[in-house]
């Protein structure tokens, strides 16, 4: 079944979804799920307002019902995990689009589960790529209530000066769509 995407109205690609071809850039929500406030369904919002023929990936399985009119249909056992339908739509992304990364506050804590662990290893390994190839879109931003956050700023001092974190989930959405070249 091949589905080729050319957007007229703003697509959201959920969990496991798999969409053969898509001609629209593409902006991936990288940011800690798990213990965050749902700052996936503020982005999509602000993304959808300033560009409604966009394509964005979201790894966040609940979606608001005011949302849930943008979501694509596709096949949806193509990826064995979830993980592999993450890697996938990262990748994509990080060339056609951007890979915009918000790094909130927790807001409710978990004492079994480190809070972002997997955006951190994320965030890394895409500011390593980044560093061996600036062609990658990366953005990133945080409501500066982050652990580690003035770590994760010097790292990213070093290994992509060009890069700053922005302030704000809109600041973000900005520079996600600026990366993806919808800048208007």
């Amino acid at each position: 079944m091949m589905m080729i995407i050319q957007v007229n109205m703003g697509k959201l690609i959920i969990p496991k979804t798999y969409v053969e071809r898509i001609e629209s850039p593409l902006i991936f929500l990288a940011g800690p799920i798990r213990s965050a406030p749902n700052w996936q369904d503020e982005a999509i919002k602000i993304l959808f307002s300033q560009e409604p023929n966009l394509i964005i990936a979201s790894p966040r399985r609940g979606i608001r019902e005011d949302i849930s009119e943008y979501i694509l249909q596709g096949d949806e056992n193509y990826f064995p995990r979830q993980r592999t339908w993450e890697r996938h739509y990262l990748d994509i992304a990080s060339k056609k689009g951007a890979i915009l990364f918000w790094l909130p506050g927790e807001a409710e804590h978990n004492c079994e589960k480190v809070y972002g662990a997997m955006t951190r290893m994320e965030l890394g390994q895409w500011i390593t790529r980044y560093s061996l190839d600036n062609k990658i879109k990366i953005c990133i931003g945080s409501d500066r209530n982050f652990q580690e956050l003035d770590t994760i700023k010097y790292d990213l001092s070093i290994d992509a000066p060009d890069k700053k974190i922005f302030n704000s989930l809109e600041e973000t959405c900005d520079e996600a769509l600026n990366l993806a070249g919808l800048t208007r």
